[in-house]
């Protein structure tokens, strides 16, 4: 079947599952409305239908339903979002995102975790537990949220302690060997205002796919793309019922996990017999060589490698202050990266890439607000953060003896960081409200590192480098009720993300990215709350977008002139009958470099364009951005068996449709993923008092092969290689759960 005609089929059923919910005018039929979702997207409590910009919320019962376990399953009900595992973190909203590995910069898209801003990509994927709730804001949030949220943020807001005991059990096992188990419990810690909650995950399962080199059993390297990690959330809470409330929170995240491997897509002329089964996705040989002959750094053993850390404390504290609120919060976080790749597919070792890198942050925000159901509401306040790390990057090229050729980076970054922010907000007449904010950005970077070249004689470069960037970040929102359940939106915002410095190669610092977005919508609650219906359209004008190529072995990162997006999405859920909930998103998104002359390691011959130069040759206006495919279609159905006494059987089942993919500005069709649709399905019985639950899921139910990411590989220059991650197979298992 042709894209075209898969993407009409994907549309169509979106629509048509929204028609009978459209005539369900039973206003008898309360039990089936839709629950009100409350966010603090807005650094306050609303209600999601009240908030004045594009956001998905899911609630930790909407996770369970859908099977999503980690910040990668996002993708499945949310438009515009795309998540990738690659050598850190890649999210990208409305094709905005990043392209630097490195601790000298950072994400387009700001993950938060319990109120914590997390600095490093490396640290954006990680399992999902306990969960209240995830708010995925999409488009730039310069003002409340600031840095680096030039794409959008995702916000994963925790359940928090209460006086009422209460808390959960569940497993699950698997295909694959996988084997699961999470659980939290909480409480009042006798009649002293405190309350406390402990929550915490243990995932294993075996790789999905099999490494054939020769010894890698030996080295527990035989399986790749395997789990192997733990996880816990501890909080102290108190609130005397006064005027002032605290919270101390803690959570450790411990990865053990190997990292999926590259996969050619096409043989390397300079290794014609050595690639391992080309077309064959799950076998690959891979030597992953830890040792680096006269390099300065002894990397150590497997376990020293495949490892991640996640460390991380916040303190809230809040005070009623009359008509005001006075909040703040203090975070610490540190995180540890240690990866390698053999991206050579070669049988014997060749090359692999290793990075570990080692981070501390801390930051801390002050917020004032008055009260929101004033005429005139408004919130003020000030964040300051810092965040040093050292970072160690080699490529050893070994060929299989023991030779001291090798590319080592060594070195460290700094970013220090300070904003003030405010945001005003007149309710002009009772239908009419209108909200202006700005935010005031300054950051300081240095790096100091030493980048080695040695291929029979050692040739050494020190970095040692600092910027200063600034912007002010504004935001103008009119938002119009025109009844009960309908209002409409306009909103102009302006997003900035800091410039910095790539460790991956000897360049200048490249510029701060700088963006504004154009955005109208409309929410809307129809059929006496059966139905929710939102949607928007959006227009970004892009100025120096980050942009990354591998040159030489080196992954290089410029900044293109001048792009522009613009897009529409809609989301709608609906309850036709008591039993049956449904769900549909469709985004649209149109994406293209409006001026950006660079040069093309492929093309070293290429002719220069019109209004570029012989230092970057070829104009790329008209190209589309990487990861912003054209749609994506996500529909979900759920529908409800009630047996009385004998509990109830709910049956789910969601798919997920994304266009063609490009994952670099060239466009090249070897480095792309075509379109492609995912299908999940679960069934799960609930006991009559909620309490104990079995369930049984498929993921990629019809084993769909397809690629989470496309690099270029640089150890092959001139001749284009593609190296592709290849996502998870069909997985099946059964869980057991109990609520308390």
């Amino acid at each position: 079947m042709s894209t075209r005609n898969t993407l009409s089929l994907a549309i169509a059923a979106a629509l048509l599952s929204t028609a009978p919910a459209l005539h369900a005018q039973d206003a008898a039929g309360k039990s089936g409305v839709l629950e009100e979702i409350t966010v603090t997207a807005e650094r306050r409590e609303a209600s999601i239908q009240d908030v004045p910009m594009s956001i998905t919320a899911l609630s930790g019962e909407a996770l369970a339903k859908a099977g999503i376990q980690n910040t990668q399953d996002l993708v499945n009900l949310t438009p515009g979002l795309i998540v990738q595992r690659s050598v850190v973190g890649k999210i990208s909203i409305r094709g905005v995102g990043n392209e630097n590995y490195t601790i000298a910069g950072d994400p387009g898209v700001a993950v938060h975790t319990d109120g914590l801003y997390v600095a490093r990509a490396s640290a954006g994927l990680f399992d999902l537990f306990d969960v209240n709730r995830v708010e995925v804001l999409r488009g730039p949030q310069g003002t409340l949220y600031g840095r680096n949220a030039t794409g959008g943020v995702i916000n994963i807001v925790p359940n928090l302690p209460e006086a009422e005991t209460s808390g959960y059990l569940k497993t699950e096992i698997g295909n694959y060997n996988k084997r699961r188990v999470e659980g939290a419990v909480g409480g009042a810690l006798g009649d002293s205002g405190f309350t406390g909650r402990v929550a915490m995950l243990r995932g294993l399962r075996d790789g999905y796919t099999t490494n054939n080199f020769p010894g890698a059993s030996s080295r527990d390297l035989d399986e790749l793309d395997n789990q192997d990690l733990w996880a816990y959330r501890a909080q102290l809470a108190f609130d005397g019922g006064g005027s002032f409330r605290a919270r101390l929170s803690t959570e450790y995240l411990h990865d053990d996990s190997n990292l999926p491997p590259y996969k050619y897509l096409n043989q390397p002329t300079a290794l014609p017999n050595e690639n391992y089964l080309l077309g064959d996705l799950r076998n690959v040989s891979q030597g992953y060589e830890l040792a680096i002959p006269g390099a300065s750094r002894d990397v150590g053993s497997n376990g020293d490698v495949f490892k991640t850390f996640q460390r991380g404390t916040a303190l809230h504290l809040e005070w009623d202050l009359g008509d005001l609120t006075l909040k703040s919060i203090t975070g610490i976080r540190n995180t540890e990266f240690n990866w390698v790749n053999d991206g050579d597919g070669a049988d014997v070792f060749y090359v692999n890439y290793i990075q570990q890198d080692d981070t501390d942050q801390i930051s801390q925000e002050i917020q004032l607000a008055s009260s929101a159901d004033q005429r005139l509401s408004w919130i003020i306040g000030a964040f300051a953060f810092e965040e040093e790390g050292d970072s160690y990057i080699a490529l050893p090229f070994t060929f299989g003896f023991d030779l001291p050729f090798y590319i080592e980076i060594d070195g460290e970054a700094k970013t220090e960081a300070v904003a003030v922010f405010g945001e005003l907000k007149y309710a002009v007449t009772d239908n009419l409200d209108v909200t202006v904010g700005a935010r005031y950005n300054k950051e300081d970077r240095s790096t100091n590192y030493i980048y080695d070249i040695n291929f029979g004689s050692l040739f050494r470069q020190v970095v040692d480098d600092d910027d200063s960037f600034n912007a002010v970040t504004p935001r103008l929102v009119v938002d119009y009720q025109m009844s009960d359940d309908m209002s409409l939106y306009a909103s102009v915002t302006r997003g900035f993300k800091s410039g910095g410095f790539n460790l991956l190669a000897v360049q200048p610092g490249f510029k701060e990215e700088k963006v504004w977005s154009y955005e109208a919508g409309i929410k809307s609650e129809l059929a006496d709350g059966r139905v929710r219906l939102n949607g928007n359209v959006f227009y970004m004008d892009y100025t120096d977008m980050q942009v990354g190529q591998i040159v030489n072995l080196s992954s290089v990162l410029t900044n293109a002139g001048e792009s522009r997006l613009y897009g529409a999405e809609i989301e709608l859920t609906a309850i036709p009958v008591d039993a049956l909930e449904l769900g549909a998103t469709v985004a649209y998104l149109n994406t293209e470099y409006k001026d950006f002359c660079t040069g093309d390691p492929t093309r070293p011959t290429a002719p220069v364009s019109p209004g570029c130069t012989t230092a970057d040759p070829i104009q790329l206006k008209g190209n589309e951005l990487p990861r912003a495919p054209e749609w994506a279609v996500t529909a979900a159905a759920t529908y409800t068996i009630e047996m009385g006494d004998g509990g109830s059987v709910a049956l789910h089942a969601d798919a997920r449709y994304q266009a063609d993919t490009y994952f670099t500005q060239f466009n090249r069709p070897l480095i792309s993923q075509d379109a492609y649709t995912v299908v999940n399905a679960r069934i799960t019985w609930t006991d009559a008092e909620e309490q104990f639950n079995v369930g049984a899921w498929a993921n990629n139910l019809f084993d769909k092969d397809y690629f989470t990411e496309v690099l270029e590989s640089g150890a092959f220059n001139p001749q284009l290689v593609g190296q592709a991650y290849v996502a998870p197979p069909r997985t099946y298992g059964v869980s057991v759960g109990y609520n308390f």
